[in-house]
């Protein structure tokens, strides 16, 4: 998976209420990269779920964080990064 797959995987993940908070913060470029990752997700099997869970984890997230927290942590794959479609991974 690319780093913004697994960006759009992660919300989907986290759920609707917590994932839309996160998705709020994004500027108009993050947003619209994320959204088309969405319509492009296949089903999630629970051992890629807890693939992609472990991953972020060992990024730094945990689930107290608040939503600016988590973006952060988002933007990590990205190098500190926007979210983009170019691949500036710094973890794969």
């Amino acid at each position: 998976m690319t780093a913004l797959q697994k960006v759009a995987a992660f919300l989907f993940i986290i759920g609707l209420e917590k994932g839309s908070k996160i998705m709020a913060l994004m500027d108009s470029d993050e947003l619209k990269s994320v959204l088309a990752e969405f319509g492009k997700l296949q089903e999630l099997s629970p051992q890629m779920q807890k693939s992609i869970w472990y991953e972020f984890v060992q990024l730094g997230y945990e689930e107290k964080m608040n939503p600016m927290e988590t973006l952060f942590v988002f933007r990590l794959l990205f190098n500190g990064s926007k979210i983009s479609e170019k691949e500036k991974r710094r973890f794969s």
